[in-house]
């Protein structure tokens, strides 16, 4: 009798323990971060970033000699500034599309014009530009940029980087938006001569 209620303690334990650990774990879920347009400076913890244009690239000329995406090549052009009065790191970002898929950032920029580099150590009140380079399909994405540092503290937010067709470089924010009906529009059609 003295087993059974030593082991149902044990048990009791357990649950106990179990269930503080899923307590905890729901505490580090993403809070609904900030969304922004391109062209809007988004302060994160001590960074803050700026997304200013955006290109497709089907493919680029690096000293290697051509590099060709798995879909297409998209070039960010972004400003990051470290506010922090410390040398601060800005962590690799990555593209999120309206069904959820992620994209990260690619880490080698071989053909990349002002890449904005792999290893981003920004000095205390730095500004610093340049691209980034992902290689997804065309469309409307959100890019979430981050503080950085440990996961439990890091501070996210999300630029919208919109999709027009047609165009091979967007700036601004005049463009559909991210999960817009019109951000992925159909072809039109062919224009008729006019008669004389």
């Amino acid at each position: 009798m003295m087993r059974h209620r030593a082991f149902g303690l044990i048990v009791l334990a357990l649950v106990l323990f179990v269930s503080l650990v899923a307590l905890s774990s729901c505490s580090r879920i993403r809070h609904e971060d900030r969304v922004v347009a391109m062209g809007t400076a988004v302060a994160v913890g001590q960074l803050t970033y700026t997304a200013i244009e955006s290109e497709w690239r089907e493919t680029l000329e690096s000293t290697n000699g051509q590099r060709i995406p798995k879909n297409r090549y998209l070039l960010i052009n972004m400003s990051v500034v470290n506010n922090a009065s410390e040398e601060k790191a800005a962590p690799l970002l990555q593209l999120e599309d309206a069904k959820g898929q992620v994209y990260p950032e690619i880490s080698e920029g071989g053909g990349v014009p002002e890449w904005l580099g792999y290893l981003r150590l920004l000095q205390m009140k730095e500004t610093r530009s340049g691209r980034l380079l992902f290689d997804v399909p065309q469309g409307a994405y959100r890019l979430r940029v981050s503080s950085g540092g440990d996961p439990e503290n890091e501070q996210t937010a999300l630029i919208e980087i919109p999709f027009q067709l047609g165009s091979e470089v967007q700036s601004g924010s005049t463009t559909p938006a991210f999960g817009d009906v019109g951000a992925n529009p159909p072809l039109p059609a062919p224009a008729t001569p006019a008669k004389k």
